[in-house]
């Protein structure tokens, strides 16, 4: 008597667990020992229609289609077949249905076929690429299909079995030829319509919390007197060897020449190996593979070595940069120059680390020998070297040093309006020069929209559009004429609760980046647009905002820090709050000392929908001017000379289209898109007058001479 363990899988739902019991049994046929093994997919997912990856998702779905492939949700499966032997038996399909009702038109047959390809993954096949990914669709041969389930009948919850002598065939031929995976894709052979509704039938994935995944059930003769012990590669074990595992990958150094020697050693004396060696290191599939053929009495097993050369040491890419211990912001090993920013504070040229991609390949870095942004690029400029580990192929990375002045840094934060809604079109993408933001590793970068793209709190990068802090900071350079920099955090659907204080999650995050921002210049102000999550809470508003510019006062050591809070879109009305709330934000400075607020009159919805609270493009462009105007008057009036503040030379007027201009004195003016690019330059004589059309829009008006500069806006 005989006796043989194998293993059970059980499944409780209700646990979400899968326990193995390992029972006795005995198996008799024809007078040999029969095991089942149990295999669950290494990948799993369906195509259907387009790009999308649903290899994550819980259900697998089929549905055949006439009108285009398109059309079809087809079902793919990868097996690990490393651990089947060459004494297969019998083999079957498993997939747990979730039943289907009652009403079909049509038999419900599901058909396997062989995929071609191992080497997809369920993170990036798709019906647009699976062609590329797995191979082209085969139909020939069927592998198995399941039982028909008659037309107009339901299906009960529970396994569908597919099973076919071809499909044992198949399993077979890809182990005898040294096969560590084996694909198939599943199909239904009808279109099945209940009325004129397609019957979509769902499958559990392996993902599935229910814990029945697709299963690929092999029965074989269990021929335990015909295992290895041990298999080497050279006189070294391989390191996964499993007597269970019948198939072995080793990889060779790419210029290797010579087939490396596989030796067994059997578990059984009385066994004997018969080793036939692979012919090619870069030929196909059966000329790389050493097989060894164990065999004792009547029964043997097969074990395969297949080997791969790898790839040629070409790399001579960085896999990293390292500035004075921090990571390079938006490194890529395809990217060879980098711009690198200098704080003001700095003295010495950074230290630079540099990491290869291949451990194997050189790297030699020549220093830069300047930051200064006035020094020669040249000798700002560090070049690193790297030498692919064939000593041939390389790649030059250069670093450009510059080093800032101190710059008045500004932060912008609240909810969705600072973060910006509006949609982003032509010139408003365009990079603003002397304005920097803040990147995610505390270094900065010439300002682009989304300004709210770097936020540690934000949502999802694609909902970051046009805010206010454009166009403010296109007004503020125009004025303060010196390098700015802008900490944008902002966060739509934030409550003020998230704000407030220290310990708050919004608050904690946006510190983090204020005190990186300080070593590049002074924290000025802060700009708040915030409030349509709060129109219940208007009566404790403002002290929960004083306590919030308290501790950035405090925790930010500017004990005088100005803000500046903005009104919400006055469209809102009295029944979502904004009425109540813009009445309370005009009296911020009752509550808060060195604060101010900027009107939102005027705006108007996105869209033109009356429901929705973000300003459009045009309202974000004048709100952003409109608190660059309060910043000057916080912070810049007292630069202006007294001259300055005498009553000014030029009188404007703006009529439709038209901007009339006349002056008490001979002066230049120029005009200017939002975007800061001059699009007409005039003259004014003493007493004389200009009439200007342009076409609808905005524009930035400036009127320069030795005593004023002052913008307006058509």
């Amino acid at each position: 008597m005989h006796y043989v363990c194998i293993q059970i899988l059980i499944r409780n739902t209700l646990m979400r667990s899968t326990l193995l019991y390992c029972l006795l049994f005995l198996f008799q046929w024809s007078g040999a020992q029969l095991v089942n093994r149990i295999l669950v997919p290494t990948d799993d997912t369906y195509t259907y229609s387009d790009n999308t990856i649903r290899g994550m998702e819980s259900l697998l779905k089929t549905y055949h289609s006439t009108a285009g492939s398109q059309f079809r949700r087809v079902i793919y499966l990868k097996f690990d077949i490393s651990v089947l032997s060459n004494q297969i038996s019998t083999s079957r399909i498993r997939l747990y249905c979730n039943g289907v009702t009652a009403g079909g038109d049509k038999a419900h047959i599901w058909d396997v076929y062989p995929v071609t390809v191992n080497t997809w993954s369920e993170d990036d096949l798709t019906f647009t690429n699976a062609a590329q990914k797995a191979g082209a669709d085969v139909t020939s041969p069927l592998l198995a299909s399941s039982a028909s389930f008659d037309a107009g009948l339901a299906i009960e919850p529970g396994y569908i079995e597919l099973s076919g002598s071809a499909l044992t065939k198949a399993l077979l031929d890809s182990v005898n030829a040294g096969k560590n995976y084996f694909s198939m894709r599943i199909r239904e052979r009808n279109v099945v319509k209940n009325g004129t509704s397609g019957v979509i039938v769902d499958f559990h994935s392996r993902e599935n919390s229910s814990g029945f995944a697709p299963e690929l059930i092999v029965e074989e003769k269990n021929v335990e007197d015909a295992k290895l012990a041990d298999l080497k590669v050279d006189d070294e074990s391989i390191g996964s060897f499993s007597e269970n595992t019948f198939s072995y990958v080793w990889r060779a150094e790419w210029n290797r020449t010579t087939i490396p020697t596989v030796t067994a050693t059997v578990k059984y004396p009385e066994a004997t190996t018969t080793i036939t060696p692979a012919t090619a290191l870069a030929g196909n599939l059966a000329q790389r593979t050493t097989t060894v053929v164990v065999t004792n009495g009547e029964n043997t097993l097969r074990y395969s070595v297949v080997f791969e050369l790898l790839p040629p040491p070409t790399d001579a890419s960085l896999s990293g940069i390292n500035i004075d211990g921090k990571a390079l912001d938006f490194f890529s090993p395809t990217k060879t120059t980098y711009k690198v920013y200098v704080p003001y504070s700095a003295s010495t040229v950074p230290i630079v680390e540099a990491t290869a991609s291949d451990p194997k390949a050189g790297i030699a870095q020549v220093a830069a020998q300047k930051i200064e942004a006035t020094a020669p690029e040249s000798l700002r400029t560090m070049t690193i070297n790297v030498t692919a580990a064939n000593g041939i192929d390389q790649k030059l990375y250069s670093l450009i040093f510059e080093q800032l002045p101190e710059m008045d840094l500004f932060l912008a934060l609240g909810q969705s309006n600072m973060a910006g809604r509006a949609n982003l079109t032509g010139d408003i993408m365009s990079p603003i020069d002397n304005v920097f933001l803040l990147t995610p590793g505390g270094s900065v970068e010439t300002a682009s929209n989304p300004m709210n793209k770097y936020s540690n709190i934000r949502k999802d990068i694609s909902l970051q559009k046009l805010g206010p802090v454009y166009s403010c900071a296109l007004k503020l350079r125009e004025q303060v004429q010196k390098p700015l920099g802008f900490v944008v955090n902002a966060q739509g659907g934030s409550s003020i609760t998230v704000w407030y204080q220290a310990g708050k999650a919004n608050y904690d995050a946006t510190l983090i980046r204020a005190k990186e921002a300080q070593k590049w210049g002074r924290i000025k102000a802060i700009i708040w647009h915030q409030g349509e999550s709060d129109g219940s809470i208007v009566d404790s508003y403002l002290s929960r905002l004083l306590t919030m510019v308290q501790s950035f006062r405090r925790d930010l050591n500017e004990p005088e820090l100005p803000v500046i809070a903005g009104e919400l879109g006055y469209w809102r009305g009295g029944g979502t709050g904004s009425t109540a709330f813009n009445q309370m934000i005009r009296t911020i400075s009752g509550t808060i000392n060195n604060s101010d607020w900027v009107s939102a009159e005027g705006g108007n919805p996105l869209n033109n929908d009356p429901t929705d609270p973000h300003f459009d493009t045009e309202s974000q462009l004048i709100l952003g001017q409109r608190y660059a105007d309060k910043l000057i008057q916080h912070l810049y009036i007292s630069n202006i000379t007294d001259n300055h503040k005498k009553k000014d030379p030029v009188t404007y007027q703006i009529n439709k289209n038209e901007i009339r201009l006349k002056s008490e004195e001979y002066l230049l003016y120029t005009i200017a898109g939002i975007n800061g690019q001059q699009i007409f330059q005039g003259k004014l004589y003493q007493n004389n007058e200009d009439r200007i059309t342009l076409p609808q829009g905005l524009y930035i008006l400036n009127i320069n001479n030795d005593k004023i500069n002052f913008t307006g806006k058509k």
